[in-house]
């Protein structure tokens, strides 16, 4: 498939999606900085302000893959467009709130948004640049990922301290003025497609991914039940998906390809296990070698600057050599990282050498991040895009709230032995980064190998 427009058509509709994905990981960092202000202003105890993050996680990773499949139906840009201008609503109204239990309301709406324009940029990317073209695109878009991951605790503390937190909310509703202004004057559009919504399918999906999640999230005495429930609708949703062929919401064919599902593997272990060793490492610096909140973040910073940094090279090698090389050079310095910091955690070492494994956890990051986003995409038809895009994005989102899930689990567990408690988690997490690894080195060679199904 060639790409649509000029050279700089293209990259002014890059600068558009960057736009928008920018705020929506802003928003995704920015909160937890501001939780005790919150906290102080409209009262709950911790179970609440807990689900203020909770309840977007929530929202945000449910309706994926009905967003991806409705990008397929009626364009991406026009899904993104909409998800955009609700995020600015919903933020808006988070800013208002009046009680802390309006403000999980409100972040359940804006999770909902925020899932309707997640998956529609891979698709667009796809649909902007040639096969040759993508690396470099995904690497671009890896470096905004990370520079708003960094920005985000930063920017949070700013407007909280000299402002309030309310503004941590409101400030996307320029931002996102901007996003929506920019995304219709520079994003190509398309007339949909013509296939059948599958609402017993999405039904299916949405209860079952529901249940799953909030058990994940939740672990209490419902938990278990909920787990089996949502295990029994998923496997109904499977076999509705296998008898629905182009009308399918998630396109479950697309395991068939070895591009597709090792790159889908591969990403959920990178989204499980950097989101899995951010809580071990923030309470093992703050609560055993007593750094500061502000000493603890310097000591992970290397992580999204050497990303910001590296992320444009790594995906022009990715159009040079192909995806599997990069790919699978990023899964081991992730594995790498994630022992390193492990050995500081355990061993009682000089916490600073945290910064190294940070470091490389931010290489990491880089070399992975675009072959394993430009490898599955071109893995599928154009028609099917949005709906890869949903199942990928879905894939990733349920493996990062498993990771953090289990990770929660163990240290409240081992709560009484934190040295046990720290080694368990990381031989967890590394050997769930050691999956990745293999799953990356399965990758077809360049990425315009991998066929389209």
């Amino acid at each position: 498939m060639r790409a649509l427009g000029g050279a700089a058509s293209k990259w002014g509709g890059l600068v558009a999606l960057l736009a928008g994905f920018f705020v929506l990981l802003l928003d995704t960092t920015i909160v937890a900085v501001a939780s005790p202000r919150i906290q102080a202003d409209l009262g709950g105890d911790v179970a609440a302000l807990f689900w203020v993050t909770a309840g977007y996680l929530l929202a945000f990773s449910v309706p994926l893959l009905v967003a991806g499949r409705l990008g397929d139906l009626f364009d991406p840009k026009r899904v993104y467009l909409v998800g955009m201008a609700a995020f600015a609503v919903s933020s808006a109204l988070c800013g208002l709130a009046p009680t802390i239990e309006w403000l999980i309301a409100f972040r359940i709406l804006q999770g909902l948004a925020a899932a309707a324009m997640s998956p529609q940029p891979l698709t667009l990317i796809r649909r902007l640049f040639n096969e040759d073209e993508r690396g470099r695109a995904f690497g671009i878009w890896g470096s905004v990922a990370a520079a708003a991951t960094l920005l985000g605790p930063i920017l949070g503390g700013l407007l909280t301290a000299s402002l309030d937190w309310r503004w941590i909310f409101l400030v996307n509703v320029p931002l996102c003025a901007i996003a929506v202004v920019m995304g219709i004057r520079l994003i190509p559009g398309s007339p949909g497609g013509v296939a059948r919504f599958d609402l017993i399918g999405a039904a299916l999906s949405t209860a079952g991914l529901t249940l799953l999640v909030w058990a994940l999230l939740s672990w209490d005495a419902l938990s278990l039940p909920a787990a089996a429930i949502a295990v029994a609708l998923l496997v109904g949703f499977w076999i509705r998906e296998r008898g629905q062929g182009a009308d399918a919401l998630a396109p479950l064919r697309l395991y068939r390809s070895s591009g597709y599902l090792n790159a889908s593997i591969a990403m959920a272990s990178l989204g499980a296990t950097v989101l899995a060793m951010a809580l071990p490492i923030m309470l093992y610096l703050q609560e055993e070698r007593g750094f500061g909140p502000f000493e603890a973040a310097v000591a992970l910073a290397p992580d999204a600057v050497v990303a910001i940094l590296l992320s444009p090279p790594a995906g022009r090698w990715v159009d040079r050599v192909g995806g599997r090389r990069p790919a699978t050079l990023g899964m081991s310095l992730l594995a790498v990282s994630l022992l390193l910091m492990g050995l500081v955690v355990v061993s009682g070492l000089n916490p600073w050498w945290i910064t190294v494994g940070a470091a490389l956890l931010g290489a990491a990051n880089a070399m992975a991040w675009s072959p394993l986003s430009a490898i599955a995409m071109a893995s599928v038809d154009p028609d099917a895009a949005g709906g890869a895009s949903g199942l990928f994005n879905t894939v990733r989102q349920v493996g990062a709230v498993a990771g953090v899930a289990v990770t929660g689990a163990i240290l409240a567990a081992l709560a009484a032995r934190p040295v046990l408690a720290f080694g368990v988690v990381f031989g967890f997490i590394l050997l769930v980064a050691v999956g990745g690894v293999v799953a990356a080195f399965r990758l077809p060679a360049r990425v315009r190998a991998a066929a389209s199904v």
